[in-house]
């Protein structure tokens, strides 16, 4: 498998009062996310944090990200668990 970097922009909510000018001013929160690239999909990309040397056929936290929010996308070498 090889371990990917996707940096992607995400939503975010507030749940506190916040004046209109404020809200008209939000943005996407800029994240990073490292893990290992399970599937490159027409939707998107597929991470697992956790992957088992003893079970190839499982992985654990999965994370989707689709790729009309990935802003930067890099493949790194692969590991051999």
């Amino acid at each position: 498998m090889k371990v990917v970097e996707v940096w992607w922009d995400d939503a975010h909510v507030t749940t506190s009062d916040m004046s209109i000018k404020k809200a008209q001013r939000q943005k996407p929160v800029r994240t990073i996310t490292i893990g290992c690239l399970v599937a490159e999909n027409a939707h998107g990309v597929v991470l697992a944090t956790d992957i088992y040397p003893d079970d190839a056929k499982n992985v654990k936290i999965v994370n989707f990200i689709p790729w009309g929010i990935i802003t930067d996308y890099f493949i790194y070498e692969d590991i051999d668990p």
